[in-house]
């Protein structure tokens, strides 16, 4: 008796393989530049990611009508800073355009990153 389940072909995103709540560039790899409305700012403690790393503290973008978060790193933390100021609640209702960055670096290793692209005209803090 084979107990094996019976898969079926499958030709979707890769990013559709990840369980994961926090949107990463390979959700995005194939969809280009897409253009979403930030709905909120959250903070969560005691996180823990793939492969057991732990963080105390994560800061994250919810955008409407979307289910995955992103996580703020410092570099996106000063893009949405630039263009909507220090004030989070600030950022709620505004439109940022996100893309993959191939040349993000982690540990000194081209991994690619979510970044964000200014959709609006309006900087409220240019540098």
């Amino acid at each position: 008796m084979n107990n094996k389940p019976r898969g079926k072909p499958y030709t979707g995103s890769s990013g559709a393989m990840r369980e994961s709540p926090w949107l990463a560039a390979e959700d995005l790899a194939a969809a280009g530049d897409v253009k979403v409305e930030i709905e909120g700012v959250f903070q969560y403690e005691s996180v823990e990611f793939e492969a057991g790393r732990k963080k105390a503290n994560v800061f994250t973008v919810k955008f409407k009508g979307k289910q995955k978060e992103l996580c703020l790193n410092s570099t996106n933390r000063r893009t949405l800073y630039r263009l909507y100021g220090s004030d989070t609640k600030e950022w709620t209702g505004k439109s940022v355009t996100l893309y993959v960055d191939p040349n993000v670096r982690v540990a000194g290793k081209k991994v690619g990153g979510v970044r964000f692209r200014e959709s609006q005209s309006a900087i409220v803090n240019p540098e």
